[in-house]
């Protein structure tokens, strides 16, 4: 959990899980899409006999006891996880999300098809983890189709969890992308009935509201995204990395406060 200052009277942040910011044509500035789905665990060494373990210790560092970060060490494991017969029934969707981070995009949605196939809905986080990789193979591609079931898989994983702040971000960004501002606007208002001093959620906000006509109130929101994603640290940020390399920490908190001050400049104009 995080928790703000005094001077907001410590309001507490729900957990997050975020990611790099990104850029995109519609508009000159957007924070990006981000990654969810950490499975934790406490690893005391990777000389665990357990191969998924041993795969948790190289992915998952920040979650695990003096952890490393390996993408290709996890990956060896949980392979060999897989060769040993595991029923560990998050193997695959390490494995995908593992694929996802290195930008190969039909490897990691087999996996998680291989994922619900074998286990269903027991980790309902691969939806989030398909609507984000069919947002990232859209943005590649420009293709329609691969917009809409980046749209249905967070629809999906709502249905889980209607309060998760990372999902309606990036839900969000798939309608930002196409143009579609109208469409965020309710989607993001109900995130913020859920979660009103979520940094990420009040700067899509102010997108979606400067590119409807209400600069005005998206300055407002920008201002508050700005105050918030202040109180964020480094461990913070690290924190909702628990895949990703610990190097881009402090350079991911720094471009996402950067990012919303630049919109802050474009509502104020």
């Amino acid at each position: 959990m995080f928790f703000l200052t005094s001077a907001i009277q410590k309001k507490e942040f729900r957990k997050l899980f975020v990611g790099l910011p990104t850029a995109v044509k519609l508009v000159p500035v957007l924070i990006g899409v981000l990654l969810v789905g950490a499975y934790g665990v406490w690893v005391d060494s990777p000389r665990t006999t357990d191969a998924f373990l041993q795969g948790e210790y190289y992915f998952n560092s920040f979650n695990v006891q003096n952890g490393e970060y390996d993408l290709k060490l996890a990956r060896q494991y949980y392979t060999k996880a897989i060769e040993e017969g595991s029923d560990n029934p998050l193997v695959w969707y390490q494995l995908g999300r593992i694929d996802f981070l290195e930008g190969n995009y039909s490897a990691a949605l087999y996996k998680f098809d291989k994922q619900i196939n074998l286990h269903g809905d027991i980790k309902p986080n691969v939806y989030y983890m398909r609507g984000l990789t069919y947002g990232y193979k859209a943005r590649k591609s420009g293709g329609a189709e691969d917009w809409q079931k980046a749209e249905e898989n967070f629809l999906k994983f709502l249905e889980y969890e209607p309060e998760s702040p990372w999902t309606r971000t990036d839900l969000s960004w798939v309608y930002f992308s196409q143009g579609k501002f109208t469409e965020m606007i309710p989607l993001l208002e109900e995130g913020l009935a859920f979660a009103p001093y979520n940094p990420w959620l009040l700067n899509m906000y102010g997108l979606a509201l400067m590119n409807t006509g209400r600069k005005d109130e998206a300055r407002e929101q920008f201002l508050q995204a700005r105050e918030y994603a202040g109180y964020l640290t480094v461990e913070d940020w690290g924190r909702t990395y628990p895949g990703n390399d610990p190097a881009a920490w402090s350079q991911g908190l720094e471009e996402f406060q950067s990012l919303i001050e630049k919109n802050l400049e474009l509502a104020s104009e």
